[in-house]
């Protein structure tokens, strides 16, 4: 009895210390999601301001309801700047994902297998890739010698395969009961049969996790382009969002102003409606807000896939 009771404020000290813990850890992911959740409020609240409403002095963190207007996105949207930068990144971005997936899908699982030869020499020889690079010049010359100059291929091979990506696929592909893959065999099924029936369907958190990174590196990445691509007629949206904030540069972007006097006229009865603040807060919510879209749906395989292929193996 008299240790429990000597143990009992122990107890209690411990029970406040985790309360002090579990409040500072709150306050701490409460302040982080406002630095992350404000500034994204005021782009928002921004853009679909108008001209004076922009200019007025304070947070703009909530939009003045009297004062809403589309103007600046319809001005990003008169000219076909923002479509074709939207059609080359969509493209860019859902190709060299589905090429990521299957290259570095098909790299981690012969990996995973400790019967593969020489396994541990290929594992040191990825992991090696973390810490030497070949460099910018290199690779621009080996994009050029094989003619991916003002390409798509250009914005999509050099960067297929992520070593980072790799050994996280590998590593929740060996947490994965090989009975199945086993049984498979007995019936007749071939290695790439295995890998697309039965070892893709079981690591869908793994696969999920990768493809969401994938995503978000191609849709953010723009200085390839600014390099491989010297073709005006193929820019990334990054590339175009990039040249508008940096430099005001309208007619780079597609939205200068016209040649006919009517339609100087309108654009000084647009100018009243905005700003370059408001076009450049426009550009970046429709630059941004397409892949946020992207985390609702494999959320639920996010934590499973990125933790499990992490720590294992």
């Amino acid at each position: 009895m008299a240790q429990t009771e000597a143990s009992s404020p122990a107890l209690r000290r411990t029970g406040a210390g985790g309360r002090i813990f579990d409040a500072a850890n709150y306050l701490f992911l409460i302040l982080l999601s406002l630095s992350i959740l404000l500034p994204f409020m005021r782009q928002i609240t921004i853009s679909i301001s108008t001209a004076d409403e922009a200019l007025r002095f304070g947070a703009h963190l909530i939009p003045n309801f009297a004062k809403v207007t589309l103007a600046s996105y319809e001005r990003i949207f008169q000219t076909d700047a923002i479509a074709r930068a939207y059609f080359w990144t969509l493209a860019r971005t859902s190709i060299g994902t589905a090429l990521t997936l299957l290259v570095t899908g098909m790299l981690a699982y012969p990996l995973a297998k400790r019967y593969l030869p020489l396994r541990r020499f290929w594992i040191a020889f990825v992991v090696l890739t973390f810490f030497f690079a070949g460099g910018l010049i290199p690779r621009y010359l080996l994009v050029r010698s094989l003619g991916l100059i003002n390409t798509l291929g250009a914005l999509v091979f050099p960067n297929l395969v992520s070593a980072f990506a790799l050994i996280v696929m590998r590593s929740y592909l060996m947490t994965l009961p090989e009975d199945l893959e086993e049984s498979a065999r007995i019936d007749g099924a071939s290695d790439l049969r295995v890998f697309f029936r039965i070892v893709m369907p079981m690591a869908k958190p793994v696969f999920a996790v990768v493809a969401l990174w994938t995503m978000v590196f191609h849709w953010n990445e723009w200085f390839d382009a600014l390099i491989f691509v010297t073709d005006p007629r193929i820019k990334v949206v990054q590339q175009l969002l990039r040249r508008v904030l940096l430099e005001s540069d309208f007619s780079y972007a597609g939205l200068g102003t016209t040649e006919t006097a009517a339609q100087m006229m309108a654009q000084e009865r647009l100018l009243r409606q905005y700003t370059p603040e408001t076009i450049k807060a426009a550009i970046l919510m429709v630059s941004t807000v397409p892949i946020l879209l992207a985390y609702p749906f494999m959320q639920k395989y996010f934590v499973k896939g990125a933790l499990i292929g992490a720590l294992k193996g």
